[in-house]
């Protein structure tokens, strides 16, 4: 499994750290989990149209981590109405609603491209099935921002033994712990510094906590804010967490073979 860093940021976008977003690549598949603001130039980076992904996993609703969703669905819808000529037809998994998300958003933006179009398909995300050889499971976590509840969820792909987990954003409750528990790769929401967590995100110490009574063999901190830009987050996570911690940025590229 190769996973590339698209996006370490947050509403807090820059030339070098756009919102969230990240590339995994296995068994010949191409699978996007989050699209944040500047997700379509960082593919573009990479070399990967939208119309060459497979698969789109949502963690949930939030703009940072959906600003780039329905211009990469409309970058299909326009690449098919042009040329007739898509390489594959895309699923997007998400939470409940995922579907009537995008449709409610075509019409707000004036723009019904996805009425009655089969090429893209939504799905709620299952607690676990298989994609291929590749096992995928949801678990459920607490994320509360200006006091209202996210359908939030972090996401564990497993293959062939290795463990790969992505926090999505999460307080410090919630199915986190069970999420990473054992994973080979864990990339995780570190929006602030020890002791300042709160209901919307956890803090470095709190990430620490988890990953060393979970066994989390390498930790990335990803979802960082600009307050916390001259913090040395790694040397707080190490505090708790006697695993190897590595700071995310953008276009970093992990597998799970070097771990």
């Amino acid at each position: 499994m190769k996973i590339t860093i698209l996006g370490t940021g947050t509403f807090f976008v820059s030339q070098n750290r756009s919102g969230p977003a990240y590339l995994l690549e296995t068994y010949g598949k191409k699978i996007l989990i989050d699209c944040g603001p500047g997700t379509l130039m960082r593919l573009a980076e990479v070399g990967v149209k939208p119309d060459d992904l497979d698969y789109i996993f949502i963690t949930h609703f939030h703009a940072d981590h959906t600003g780039d969703l329905f211009a990469l669905q409309m970058n299909i819808r326009l690449t098919d109405a042009f040329t007739g000529n898509l390489k594959k037809k895309l699923v997007v998994y998400g939470p409940t609603g995922i579907e009537k998300f995008t449709k409610k958003l075509s019409k707000v933006y004036q723009l019904p491209a996805f009425e009655n179009y089969k090429n893209i398909t939504y799905k709620k995300i299952p607690r676990s099935f298989k994609l291929g050889n590749l096992t995928v499971k949801s678990f459920k976590v607490s994320h509360i921002a200006f006091d209202e509840s996210a359908a939030a969820v972090a996401i564990r792909f497993e293959k062939n033994g290795k463990s790969f987990v992505f926090s999505g954003d999460s307080n410090n409750n919630g199915g986190l712990a069970a999420a990473c528990k054992g994973a080979n790769l864990f990339i995780c929401d570190t929006s602030y510094i020890k002791g300042n967590g709160t209901t919307s995100h956890l803090d470095t110490h709190h990430i620490g906590d988890i990953c060393e009574k979970g066994d989390v063999k390498k930790l990335v901190l990803t979802h960082f804010y600009p307050i916390n830009d001259n913090a040395d987050l790694v040397s707080e996570v190490k505090e708790k967490f006697n695993g190897k911690v590595v700071y995310g940025k953008n276009l970093m590229e992990l597998n799970l073979r070097n771990n």
